[in-house]
């Protein structure tokens, strides 16, 4: 699909574009989701969040729209966190996320191997039985993203496979970093060679162009964390960025708008709503670049939030803000998602 020409957010211009063909004009967000019936103001917001469980203030699913990164972290006497690790975030259950995904009206779900568990992916295959077969809802609507080291056989990737997994990460970002960079180019292959796996990439955007050709080599596809990551701020014309969009008009990398709480300089109070003004003009030109190359994920529970953590229907809002129309996120939440992980059409209730 040929790119939007790409005009940068330092260019006045940028702002003044018609939107990327294909997309449609700028209802809001609760237009989308109209049938949804959101409450409206901050005390009825306020009120629904607290009756999470009453399904009757839940807005209808929005057939096929996912949420493409959300982390489970069990009971640690069930899934205890692995040796040696100082990351021990809070639980927060599969039944947790459920009743989020009720509230905010998004049926699919993307589950990523937090490095607290490190190799052991027992928590990842029941958050992704529950979701898949549980109370939460129907076959095909999670999916898994592993954390595989060097000494993974290939019967573990084939049950991984089986249970819905469709790609590995390389976190590789300190302190939760897993493997080294010499162990990820024979990972890649054997992944992919295996079964069939694409690469979850998170690192310092701000790099991008030093690990640029090595990513070319991988075979399949990479998909980036977190608008990029870019953990510092970040000119128009810096090589990192410049290399990331290089990257996504090879048709190499898929980037998750997610995550912005983690890379952006702001540090939000309780209570108070976000806007992420860095990481929003990262993300606004990647959605006029190459708005096929996107998804969206929430990044719940926040276990890393630079700052409070903030509420996940504030961060559904602002893709629309970032968006600015109905057919672009529509293919970010639905058919995009669809695309990269390998869901199959929804089926409208």
């Amino acid at each position: 699909m040929a790119k939007f020409p790409l005009i940068l957010p330092s260019d006045p211009a940028f702002y003044e574009l018609p939107p990327p063909p294909g997309s449609e004009p700028r209802p809001s967000l609760e237009d989308m989701l109209a049938e949804a019936a959101a409450p409206e103001s901050e005390d009825e917001e306020a009120e629904a969040r607290e009756d999470d469980g009453d399904a009757a203030n839940d807005p209808p699913v929005l057939a096929g729209s996912c949420d493409a990164h959300i982390h489970v972290f069990g009971d640690p006497e069930r899934f205890p966190y692995r040796d040696g690790g100082d990351y021990r975030p809070k639980p927060a259950s599969a039944d947790d996320y459920a009743r989020l995904r009720r509230r905010l009206g998004l049926d699919r779900a993307v589950v990523v191997q937090s490095s607290a568990h490190g190799f052991d992916h027992g928590c990842l295959l029941d958050a992704l039985a529950q979701f898949d077969g549980g109370p939460d809802g129907a076959t095909g609507r999670a999916r898994g993203v592993a954390a595989v080291g060097p000494a993974v056989s290939d019967g573990e990737l084939r049950d991984l496979d089986a249970a819905g997994c469709v790609a590995t990460r390389f976190q590789m970002r300190d302190p939760w970093r897993l493997i080294e960079w010499t162990e990820t180019d024979r990972l890649a292959g054997r992944v992919h060679d295996t079964v069939g796996w694409d690469v979850e990439l998170q690192m310092d955007g701000r790099f991008l162009h030093e690990v640029e050709e090595r990513l070319r080599s991988w075979p399949g596809r990479v998909i980036l964390d977190h608008v990029g990551c870019f953990l510092g701020p970040v000119g128009d014309r810096e090589p990192g960025l410049r290399a990331l969009l290089r990257l996504i008009d090879a048709d190499k990398v898929w980037v998750k708008l997610s995550g912005p709480e983690e890379s952006s300089n702001e540090r939000p109070k309780h209570g108070q709503r976000p806007r992420y003004r860095d990481v929003e003009r990262i993300a606004r030109l990647l959605i006029r670049f190459a708005p096929e190359r996107l998804v969206w994920g929430s990044n719940w529970p926040h276990p890393s939030a630079r700052g409070a953590v903030p509420d996940d229907r504030w961060l559904l809002d602002l893709l629309g803000e970032w968006t600015e129309d109905e057919g672009l996120r529509r293919r970010i939440l639905i058919d995009n998602a669809a695309a990269l992980f390998g869901f199959p059409e929804p089926v409208s209730p």
